[in-house]
């Protein structure tokens, strides 16, 4: 545990060691107060990083190796931003609300925008 404080003491900027200030010795508790400053997991952000996934092409030069690391990479931020009570059951809807705000037209942009800055999305808030 130690070593794992130690690691991350070292990894980290100067100046961004302030946010875990008196829990050096803590490595669980530095990784938590990391991520709450940087990781925000809002429905909007997920809905960019689902957008991002399917959105992944293989570029020309690409090797088919290559791609499966960026579909490997894009799916451990999506995994990063569930939250911890996060079940597969709970995808579909998720889906189902990515769907309905990416059908709205042009538009209607600033409805989407509104709705992707809510701290809490299900299909009957859009609805």
């Amino acid at each position: 545990m130690e070593r794992a404080a130690e690691e991350i003491y070292l990894l980290v900027e100067s100046d961004q060691k302030a946010y875990f200030r008196g829990h050096e010795e803590d490595h669980i508790m530095m990784w938590s107060l990391l991520e709450a400053a940087y990781l925000s997991k809002k429905p909007g952000v997920r809905f960019n990083a689902y957008d991002d996934l399917f959105s992944i092409r293989k570029q020309d030069e690409e090797s088919l190796v290559d791609l499966g690391t960026r579909i490997k990479k894009a799916m451990q931020v999506i995994q990063s931003l569930h939250p911890a009570d996060f079940k597969i059951e709970m995808l579909d809807e998720k889906l189902q609300c990515m769907v309905l705000i990416h059908a709205l037209p042009d538009e209607y942009c600033h409805l989407a925008v509104s709705l992707l800055l809510l701290d809490k999305l299900d299909k009957s808030v859009i609805i």
